[in-house]
């Protein structure tokens, strides 16, 4: 039997996505006598909200149930919040299922997709299970291209993944050259804006995209998630907004209870807990600026970040520092799969995890 016979032929060109290593695998290769820290997956190190617990405990009498077809409460406190309408706004399996519910909605065979060199590895993933084909556009450093991206666009140019700020690098582009870019865009060529981490970006690199998509913006589609600043990634909830023809082709293809019951409820309850929101996003500028002065000591070269992660380059393989750093109890994620062969990413935690970081960072470089 050849499998290649009955596949998907898009799918023999996917490169395996290698996610952050969890606590529980790295317990079972070092053993349970240390404990573990995981810094390698964006995560939230708050957890969630007390009243996001007390939100969950409440809800183990309804998970027999399925939840409502297009989750209208969410729906509705997500409108009001953004000051759009419920049919601007689409919800996934967490930013992955939107991504992938986007790519079903949109590419046709032969579609070409405009992806930066280093990026997000999922839109090239599900431009390839579409059998669309992937153009790779060039970087300015590390920063992402736009003059090459408008250089590459054609007639057969479907759609155009922008992440800002940008994974794994964690620096934005200015906030005017992305409004500018999206405005320049032929309207038969969809840009996905993806701001997953758009919470903690500095007010000059935030473009207003919910604004263009209120102002009539036809071609835009943005990407948020709660599974960062709102600390729901082990949930799994995110969602599109675009403009409510967008939606509804969205709709049609996604799975009908993709956002479960769990999801649906703790969002709820998260939009509303402002004061862990802003716990949030102080405590990571305050670690973030603890992260750069640490570096600036230690003298290395690290990317400033927009984000809740630092990308720092360690001056040697990237890989073994972070091999090194697993065995102290602390998971990092090496980066040469993304051409940063040097580099490791580390998210930002709490103090002490931070602290103890650069204490076993110190110790393998013997600075």
């Amino acid at each position: 039997m050849n499998i290649k016979d009955y596949a998907n032929s898009g799918i023999f060109e996917i490169k395996e996505y290698v996610p952050g290593r969890s606590i529980k695998e790295v317990e079972r290769e070092i053993g349970q006598g240390i404990e573990i820290y995981k810094m390698a997956s964006n995560e939230n190190p708050n957890g969630v909200s007390s009243n996001v617990k007390a939100a969950y405990r409440a809800l183990e009498d309804h998970l027999h149930r399925y939840p409502e077809i297009y989750n209208p409460e969410l729906m509705a406190k997500f409108a009001q919040n953004l000051n759009l309408k419920q049919e601007n706004i689409t919800l996934g399996c967490g930013g992955d299922g939107v991504i992938y519910n986007f790519g079903m909605a949109f590419i046709n065979d032969g579609d070409e997709a405009l992806i930066p060199e280093i990026t997000f590895p999922v839109y090239e993933t599900i431009t390839r299970i579409m059998r669309g084909v992937p153009i790779f556009t060039k970087m300015k450093g590390t920063l992402i291209d736009l003059d090459d991206i408008y250089k590459k666009i054609t007639n057969k140019t479907k759609v155009i993944y922008l992440c800002n700020p940008n994974n794994p690098t964690g620096e934005a582009l200015p906030q005017k050259e992305v409004t500018d870019f999206i405005k320049s865009i032929p309207e038969k060529t969809i840009i996905f804006l993806d701001e997953a981490y758009i919470e903690f970006t500095e007010e000059e690199y935030i473009p207003d995209s919910l604004g263009m998509i209120r102002d009539g913006v036809k071609n835009l589609f943005i990407l948020r998630t709660f599974s960062k600043i709102y600390g729901l990634a082990g949930v799994r909830i995110g969602y599109g907004i675009s403009n409510p023809e967008f939606i509804n082709l969205v709709q049609k293809v996604k799975p009908p209870f993709d956002v479960s019951i769990i999801a649906e409820n703790l969002a709820l309850c998260a939009l509303d807990d402002v004061d862990y929101f802003n716990k949030t996003v102080n405590e990571t500028k305050i670690e973030k600026k603890y992260y750069y002065s640490e570096l600036d000591k230690m003298g290395l070269k690290y990317y400033k970040s927009q984000t809740n992660y630092i990308l720092i380059d360690t001056g040697v393989e990237g890989a073994s520092v972070a091999g090194k750093l697993l065995k102290k109890g602390i998971i990092v994620r090496p980066q040469k799969s993304l051409k940063f062969s040097s580099c490791i990413r580390v998210t930002i935690g709490k103090k002490k995890e931070n602290e103890l970081f650069f204490k076993y960072f110190r110790e393998i470089l013997g600075k």
